[in-house]
């Protein structure tokens, strides 16, 4: 039996499938999902997403987001959805160094340290993502 998958960004549907299992990085550890799973609705944290279907395991970046899971589907809504091989290293690298930089000086609470705090934990994504 297989789950009707959807990852779903602003901009559009990322992704549309049917998969065996999904994994999601929820914002209290990763979240594994089934047929048949009981009803679910849960944040996410940036990370990686697994999704594994008949032909092999398809993997995608998500920035913060959230989950909805059934017995038959499961919906991702997530501000940005990358493939890791369209990433590349360099850009990666230079983006999290700066956001970091750019951190440090933020006034905690504001919304630019907000914003810089989710542009660096989608950027440890994107690295941990290379990496593996």
């Amino acid at each position: 039996m297989s789950l009707s998958v959807q990852i779903v960004t602003p901009r559009s549907v990322a992704w549309s499938g049917q998969a065996l299992e999904v994994l999601a990085p929820g914002e209290l550890g990763e979240i594994g999902v089934f047929a048949n799973h009981c009803a679910l609705l849960t944040t996410l944290k940036a990370g990686v997403v697994k999704v594994r279907t008949e032909s092999g395991t398809e993997r995608f970046v998500v920035g913060a987001g959230f989950a909805e899971a059934g017995a038959e589907r499961v919906v991702i809504l997530t501000e940005s959805c990358e493939e890791p091989g369209r990433l590349n290293a360099g850009t990666v690298e230079a983006d999290l160094a700066d956001a970091e930089a750019r951190l440090k000086t933020a006034i905690a609470g504001s919304a630019e340290h907000l914003s810089l705090t989710r542009r660096v934990a989608l950027a440890r994504a994107r690295q941990a993502a290379l990496k593996t």
